[in-house]
């Protein structure tokens, strides 16, 4: 349970990244505040309660989320200086995130194991 607990402060941090980044410190000059804010912090409000509840599906479903804020978080650390803080601050969460999902791999078989179902 504390990969589970781990993963849902982790992604409540990550969320506010992005509130913090697009809506506040570096709004977007093309699109204005909400374009980007609708972009990147909407889909992570899918799996957000199924995280929260410690759900290792909703977990799992974040991590694929998780894989398109990687990459924008590195391509702005490389190319952009006044968001590499930040960026970087956020690349951390992310690979925390993921190397906290492993536990959660390994529960999983265990309850298939000890209840006899396969999915």
């Amino acid at each position: 349970m504390r990969s589970l607990t781990v993963t849902r402060w982790l992604w409540l941090a990550l969320l506010a990244i992005q509130l913090v980044w697009f809506g506040w410190l570096y709004p977007s000059e093309w699109f204005g505040r909400w374009i980007p804010l609708a972009l990147f912090a909407l889909p992570m409000l899918i799996p957000a309660r199924g995280i929260w509840n410690k759900n290792p599906r909703a977990v799992v479903l974040g991590g694929t989320i998780l894989l398109i804020h990687f990459s924008i978080a590195v391509t702005e650390a490389w190319s952009n200086p006044e968001v590499r803080i930040i960026a970087c601050i956020q690349l951390v969460l992310i690979i925390w995130f993921y190397l906290a999902m492993p536990g959660i791999g390994y529960r999983l078989d265990k309850k298939t194991e000890n209840t006899g179902h396969t999915n």
